[in-house]
């Protein structure tokens, strides 16, 4: 098992102990590296939380902060997995609330020796004997028996020092530590908003949460607990089925083993026999060679003995002669002239021996089919067929093979609303970029900037827009006579022909921006100046009394495009040859037609429906085949009208009141 699934298998075991506390009054204590900050290696200090749930020290991460202010993201010091650093700074990540509970019971199992802080503040030093478990302060024995004598104070609860070292009074300890309210520092967060889905204090509730559902925090009916806890139970079986494929994987790594091991072997025996073989038949050449060497030994044996022979004649007959001729007295040289002369002569007609020899050399080489020596090849290999080896059977997804949604989870709950406002806004359209979202306000014709988590940051434009596309540094805006480009530095206006009701944009392959024209019965692609580089034509519909009418778009990763008309009411998809590869149509429950609201999809190519009439978000497979369908009214939104996908994988809703749900996606 690697690392990160071991981190969430502890988170797992660690959220589940938190829904599903014990009843003793001690808390059990938590493995020492939960509480090691992961940059200093020591004890938390002010624990901050990252998205990926690691911890470090707030300072720790200031410091990180620090050496990253030219960049907008950083990668976790746990996990590599890389953090976008939020606009408000080291304020934008969250406060591990839970861990400082724990710190705070595991730091008063070590406050023996300690000082009373009410007579600190007299500048008196008398030894700590009990502590009050409501607000924490060390207590000596005078100082103790008075703290109950306030209005403030009479409810709180007093305990020795000797049994809250020891650990009995943890769970209280636990359960009285509040979190502070951001907006009101002294006022702890004890009461929960169900309108906002969110905590406040007492002066936020008498303010801004005014008329607001709300109730106290521990005595609330909330959602939370079981989300989270049916979030885990999912990523429970998620890690089993990881665990699985981690088995199938060794599993496979044994086969590959066991296969090298058997291929290598093969390929010893095979190469032994090659040289026995080779060894074998050199023998029998070298034989053969020798042999016939042998041959033309003899040859050449015999061709010397003859000259030798024909040699020995000559010389001696020559000395002989010689001998005569220069001492021979004159009647024995007279006498022997003709006998003498006779053999010489004889000698000289004698047949001329060969002054060359002929032997035969043979030549050993390796046969042709081997082809030139240098290039022998003995073995081939082949790497073979890439074949899929199933590590688990794929069940529960689309034909497509996109993994398909088991379920939306509620983040977060954004009010639009803001104090520059005069009215209530209605929401037109939502763009998602990297740590932000825009919205498109036309009640007050604005166009806003939030943060991911919600914050407000600031308005770009004062102008009525009714779709808003954003792609990198450029951010395209469209009304019912023309489409606006806006980046740093650049500005451009296209005036359209009017004729349509809206021109809907969207982002097109991550580079370019696709803008509908109904009328003209285009698709045109922009480039971020503003020129059309190319366009995709829109088919007619299916029945010729209905035109079409293109209210919101996107783009697959195919650079298809996804279109929700309400001339045929209906949500198609448009191939890049201008045909309709797809068409979704619901039935309405009410007498008139069904209207699709807002589309959008995911890294799956997954359709995203806003449901405006049914208060809903339907969700389609690639190949438009209905998945699931989430209602939004039991999550308080109302009208979900426009719908976006942002890069960490959540999906924004707005709808009614220009409230924006921010929902999370689990995967089968």
């Amino acid at each position: 098992m690697n690392t990160t699934e071991s981190e969430y298998q502890r988170f797992i075991g660690l959220f589940l102990r938190c829904i599903f506390p014990r009843m003793s009054g001690k808390v059990e204590e938590e493995p020492k590296d939960s509480l090691t900050c992961i940059v200093c290696k020591k004890l938390l200090q002010r624990p901050k939380v990252l998205p990926c749930l690691h911890s470090l020290c707030s300072r720790c991460l200031l410091t990180i902060l620090d050496s990253n202010k030219s960049k907008d993201k950083f990668p976790c010091p746990k996990c590599d997995e890389k953090t976008i650093i939020p606009i408000e700074g080291i304020d934008g990540f969250q406060d591990n609330v839970y861990l400082n509970g724990i710190l705070g019971v595991q730091n008063s199992h070590t406050i023996k020796g300690k000082t009373c802080d009410i007579c600190s503040l007299r500048k008196k030093k008398n030894a700590a004997t009990s502590k009050c478990l409501n607000c924490g302060d060390l207590l000596c024995p005078e100082c103790s028996a008075s703290h109950s004598a306030t209005r403030q104070t009479i409810n709180h609860k007093v305990a020795d020092l000797e049994s809250v070292v020891k650990g009995t009074h943890d769970k209280a300890i636990r359960e009285l530590n509040r979190i502070p309210c951001p907006s009101h520092p002294e006022e702890m967060l004890m009461v929960f908003c169900y309108d906002c889905n969110f905590l406040v204090c007492h002066e936020c509730q008498l303010s801004y949460h005014f008329n607001h559902h709300t109730a106290a925090v521990d005595e609330a009916d909330i959602d939370q607990r079981q989300e989270i806890a049916t979030s885990l139970q999912f990523l429970d079986s998620k890690l089993k089925h990881l665990n699985d494929i981690e088995e199938g994987i060794h599993s496979t790594e044994a086969t590959i083993n066991e296969k090298e091991e058997k291929i290598l072997k093969d390929l010893e025996n095979s190469a032994d026999q090659l040289i026995a073989q080779i060894q074998t038949e050199k023998g029998d050449v070298v034989q053969k060679v020798q042999e016939h060497m042998e041959k033309q030994r003899q040859i050449c044996k015999e061709h010397v003995a003859q000259v030798k022979s024909r040699k020995d004649t000559i010389q001696e007959s020559c000395e002989f002669s010689n001998e005569v001729a220069q001492s021979g007295k004159n009647d024995e040289v007279i006498y022997l002239e003709p006998l003498i002369l006779n053999r010489l002569h004889n000698l000289e007609n004698l047949p001329r021996l060969r002054d060359e020899i002929t032997c035969q050399f043979p030549e050993v080489r390796l046969r042709n089919i081997f082809g030139n020596v240098e290039t022998i090849r003995f073995f081939d290999f082949l790497p073979g067929s890439s074949n899929s080896v199933p590590l688990l059977p794929q069940e529960n997804s689309d034909v497509s093979g996109a993994p398909q949604v088991s379920q939306l989870l509620m983040v977060k709950k954004v009010n639009t609303f803001t104090n520059e406002d005069e009215t209530c806004p209605k929401i037109s359209s939502l763009a998602c970029a990297e740590g932000f979202f825009l919205v498109g306000d036309n009640a007050n014709r604005k166009v806003k900037k939030f943060s991911s988590t919600g914050k407000f940051l600031e308005t770009l434009s004062r102008s009525k827009s009714y779709s808003v596309s954003i792609c990198e540094d450029t951010i395209i805006c469209s009304d019912n006579f023309s489409v606006s480009f806006y980046s740093p530095g650049y500005s451009r206006k296209i005036a359209m022909d009017g004729t349509s009701s809206t021109y809907p944009t969207c982002v097109h392959e991550n580079m370019n921006f696709a803008v509908a024209d109904s009328s003209a019965h285009e698709v045109y692609i922009f480039d971020k100046a503003g020129d059309v580089i190319t366009s995709i034509a829109i088919p007619r519909a299916s029945r010729r009394t209905r035109r079409r009418n293109l209210s919101f778009i996107c783009s697959n990763s195919k650079g298809e495009i996804i279109a929700s008309d309400w001339g045929t009411n209906s949500v198609f998809l448009i191939g890049r040859n201008g045909k309709t590869l797809y068409e979704y149509q619901s039935k309405s429950e009410s007498s008139r037609d069904w209207i699709p609201g807002g589309v959008c999809v995911d890294i799956h190519d997954n359709v995203f429906i806003a449901d405006q009439q049914k208060g809903a978000v339907t969700i389609l497979s690639p190949k438009f085949k209905v998945i699931m369908k989430h209602s939004t009214k039991k999550d308080y939104l109302e009208r979900p009208m426009n719908i976006a996908y942002d890069s960490s994988g959540q999906v924004l809703v707005a709808g009614k009141n220009g409230i924006v749900n921010i929902y999370s996606c689990k995967y089968l």
